[in-house]
């Protein structure tokens, strides 16, 4: 499938028509000799946009109440449903979601300052494991805050 990330707008790319000789799945995209047409669709939580049947996005919506999200995405939403369980399939989308729009936001505009800060926080927590290492060899109880 072609990829491509999407500007916020919607793309008004002319859809395609998809044959079995094109690498289309006739079995999944309703089948018969002829052309499947292709619609563009634009991720809603990383922004990226693909070419897919009406069928398999009515599909992929259904799964995601009602949100299209593409393929790595869903993985993601999938890890994070299972690490927790009372989020729902809404929830997990919705926390997905946001953690893109953080990345999009900083890493995309200024990779530089994000390496800093990432660094910064592998630091900070490195310094908090070690003083609460300290604080229970010493007796002292508590962690570090």
């Amino acid at each position: 499938m072609p990829w491509r990330l999407a500007s916020r707008q919607t793309d008004a790319a002319a859809p395609t028509r998809w044959g079995s000789s094109e690498g289309g799945d006739p079995a999944a995209d309703g089948g018969g000799g002829g052309g499947v047409e292709a619609r563009s669709v634009r991720c809603e939580c990383c922004g990226m946009a693909e070419e897919c049947t009406p069928t398999y996005i009515g599909r992929v919506r259904e799964r995601f109440q009602g949100k299209w999200v593409c393929g790595l995405c869903a993985e993601a939403v999938k890890e994070r449903q299972a690490r927790e369980p009372a989020l729902g399939v809404g929830g997990a989308v919705a926390a997905h979601a946001a953690m893109c729009e953080r990345f999009n936001s900083t890493v995309r505009l200024n990779p530089k300052l994000s390496l800093a800060s990432s660094m910064r926080d592998i630091a900070r927590k490195s310094s908090m494991r070690r003083t609460s290492r300290r604080n229970s060899i010493n007796g002292g109880g508590g962690g570090g805050g």
